[in-house]
């Protein structure tokens, strides 16, 4: 009794100094800071220290050993000293404060939290709010203090990411004047730029100065393309072979080295500003937004320093332009909101990408023609794949990458003459011998000699035709957009001039007599072998996906930026319009409408790296779709529009916190119970089939049943249609208000 007195007296001394006000105790530090600094290993070390006779008796409590760092009963121990002491001092919350947090972001009731107050496992609920409130400005401080610096010259500059934020509120109970409530907010966060530009001060070229052939890859483009495309074949090649990744498994780069190959293994530093009471399908609305924004605007004696970009899918694009038309009137470039450059992200082009080729080759009609992609859907029980592409990305996107890899692979066995991956691959003699560059050397000049072939036609201008077409205003194809000189179309055959293309076209019409045929098709070449012709320009396309995927992964954005040329003929042979115009605004202002520096900082900050490693890059929407996500999870527990806007400031603090708790408690994510599919097993099963079929030689009259995909060999050859049209409608003559040219 005397030793049970005696441990007593220790313990209560020992608490009692460790509870007193000022004692320096990790468990009385509640700021900001202090919470994301939170470690269980520094409380465990600080108890050793300060109290190592409570810290004694609980563990031994727990465990008949001592516990492992990290381990259940290591927890266990740390939550119990911490409710002990906190029952002794008040101020000893940190604890409760981090159970309060992780209730809160789950949606507990208050009233829940307020009991669980009582027995000391939480603060009150008033009192999280309270510590939530005082946050809020701590959300956009070092955004603010960048800003500042950046109006007085400073290099450290930022960008504003936005996206709609949509939510249905089911009534717990629904009467006819309880529905269901459909929210249209607007989330946004703002992201330091990773990369400073090296030149500055460099005048943008006049708009005029962009020519249509611009638009079009040229042939240094596609030179840099083809060293893009041998790294995604080798790369495929090698990850499917298993004799190849013996060999080349721990040569081959995982990462292809680009200009800003240096820094796109940082972190980037990104900061959410919360959410915002706007539609952006209503001009006014986001016209308000935008001035709340332009808080963030640099500006220094009430001008714009430089304008901050405004990045988003394609409908926060347009909507950005058409707010800044409705301001143009205004006096200041900042009241007619030209402090913002709208631009369109990664994430959304490569969705709307996959969605063109899918529209050119997917057919649920085509279940019977083997070769299809929805025949390989079958086979491969796929059953996940289904739907709208928007609705089922990454399902869709693993399919055609498998047919990819196998189109791969096929095109590689056949190069070496192999009838399958079992056999052995006849290597140079003196390959064993060779350096591990010139190993990689020699595969590389392997994949580049058959996509010379299969992707190139044989050719070093795949485009040639479609550019020849588009450039020359010779062809009828251009008829009435060739005589545009200083804004007015003149006629063809008189000197009168138009203000419109329509008009001028109604004139020659009547006067003239003018009357331009529109181009007709090809005719069908009733011996095409179709199912040939529809899995190369399955593969053209696919690897052109896969070329942007991984541009966006490894940070390249030069790549991601040049792939807009690429797109431009998918998207509107495929009548993508809204991407169709997209990639026009892209690539000009990437081409002379923007000034040097503006357009390194457009091309170099592209991406989101939240765990570093140079191929762990994601793009700005994708990041934002995560965040719209969590944030959905975190507002749980509120019902209303004005709660949830009342609370939008608190969402990240808490997202924020629970991420912060699941890294030091080492929480992972839960991967499901349901079987996942071996990639590798797949490629080989299409693999297979690719070869029973026969697909690389050239059978004439063989033909699909379904009529409802396309079998154009070469896709782009047939895009000329209104696409020259198109691109001097839409071609901007500056950063703001890059709408349509209603002229053409």
């Amino acid at each position: 009794m005397v030793l049970v007195q005696g441990s007593q007296k220790i313990v209560q001394e020992k608490c009692k100094a460790v509870s007193k006000r000022g004692s320096g105790t990790l468990l009385q530090q509640k700021t900001h800071a202090d919470f994301f600094n939170f470690r269980w290993e520094n409380i465990y070390q600080q108890l050793q220290m300060m109290c190592p006779a409570l810290l004694s008796i609980i563990t031994a409590t727990v465990s008949d050993i001592p516990p492992v760092v990290g381990s259940k009963q290591f927890l266990h121990a740390l939550q119990t000293v911490g409710i002990a002491l906190h029952g002794r001092s008040q101020e000893m919350a940190v604890m409760q404060y981090i159970n309060g947090f992780l209730l809160y972001h789950g949606g507990c009731t208050q009233r829940d939290i307020e009991r669980l107050s009582h027995v000391g496992l939480t603060v009150h609920p008033l009192t999280i709010k309270r510590k939530l409130l005082d946050w809020q400005d701590v959300l956009d401080k070092e955004i603010l203090k960048i800003r500042d610096s950046w109006a007085e010259g400073g290099s450290v500059k930022y960008q504003i990411i936005g996206d709609n934020w949509d939510k249905n509120i089911l009534p717990s109970y629904r009467t006819s004047d309880r529905k269901t409530i459909s929210l249209h907010l607007f989330h946004v966060y703002a992201i330091v730029d990773r990369v400073i530009p090296t030149e500055r001060g460099c005048h943008a070229s006049a708009p005029h100065d962009i020519e249509v052939g611009t638009f079009i890859p040229s042939i240094d483009d596609q030179k840099n393309l083809m060293k893009e495309l041998t790294f995604i074949f080798s790369t495929s090649v090698i990850e499917n072979h298993p004799e190849l990744q013996k060999i080349y498994g721990k040569i081959y780069p995982k990462h292809l080295e680009h200009k800003y190959s240096h820094c796109v293994g940082n972190k980037t530093k990104q900061y959410p500003l919360g959410l915002f009471d706007c539609n952006e399908n209503k001009t006014p609305e986001l016209i308000r937004l935008l001035k709340t924004l332009s808080v963030y605007v640099p500006c220094k004696d009430g001008e714009v320093v430089e304008s901050v970009f405004f990045g988003g899918d394609r409908l926060t694009d347009e909507r950005v332009q058409a707010a800044q038309k409705a301001m143009a009137n205004a006096e200041t470039p900042l009241q007619k909101l030209q402090g913002f450059v709208s631009k369109i992200e990664d994430f959304h082009r490569l969705m709307n990408f996959l969605e063109a080729i899918h529209k050119l080759t997917y057919s649920t009609k085509s279940a019977v023609d083997q070769g299809t992609v929805y025949y390989y859907r079958n086979l491969l029980n796929m059953r996940n794949v289904k739907g709208q592409v928007y609705n089922a990305y990454r399902a869709y996107k693993m399919l055609y990458y498998v047919i990819l890899d196998a189109i791969c692979l096929l095109l590689f066995l056949n190069f070496f003459d192999v009838p399958d991956i079992e056999h052995a691959i006849e290597l140079p003699r003196n390959f064993a011998a060779m350096s591990d560059e010139e190993k990689i050397e020699y595969i590389d000049s392997v994949s580049e000699n058959i996509l010379r072939k299969y992707f190139f036609d044989s050719t070093d201008d795949i485009f040639q035709n479609l550019r020849n077409i588009v450039s020359d205003p010779q062809h009828p194809e251009n008829y009435w957009t060739s005589t545009l000189e200083e804004g007015r179309f003149k006629c063809h055959h008189c000197d009168k001039t138009y203000a419109r293309v329509l008009s001028l076209q109604t004139h020659e019409e009547k006067v003239h007599d003018i009357h331009i045929a529109k181009p007709s098709k090809k005719p069908k070449n009733k011996t095409q072998d179709q199912m040939h012709d529809y899995l190369v320009m399955l593969f053209k396309l696919v690897i052109l996906h896969k070329n942007l995927d991984t541009a966006v992964d490894m940070g390249d954005g030069e790549r991601a930026v040049k792939s807009a040329k690429y797109e431009l003929p998918v998207y509107h042979l495929t009548n993508k319009v809204k991407y169709s115009i997209g990639s026009i605004h892209l690539i000009s202002l990437t081409s002379g409408i923007l000034p040097d520096d503006q357009k390194e900082r457009l091309v170099a900050n592209r991406f989101v790296n939240l765990q570093g490693g140079k191929n762990n890059n994601v793009s700005l929407d994708e990041y934002l779709e995560m965040l719209n996500r969590d944030s959905k999870i975190a507002c749980s527990g509120h019902k209303t529009k004005e709660s949830i806007l009342a609370h939008s400031k608190e969402y990240p603090h808490l997202i924020n916190l629970v991420s912060h708790f699941d890294v030091i408690t080492e929480i992972h994510s839960r991967k499901g119970f349901h079987h996942i599919p071996s990639y590798k097993e797949d490629v080989l099963k299409v693999l297979k089939d690719l070869q029973n079929t026969n697909m690389l030689s050239i059978v004439p009259n063989r033909k699909f049943k379904s009529q409802d995909i396309s079998v154009d060999k070469n896709p782009f050859d047939n895009a000329f249609v209104g696409l020259s049209t198109m691109i001097h409608r839409h071609k901007p003559s500056q950063p703001f208000i890059r709408l349509r040219d209603p002229r053409v």
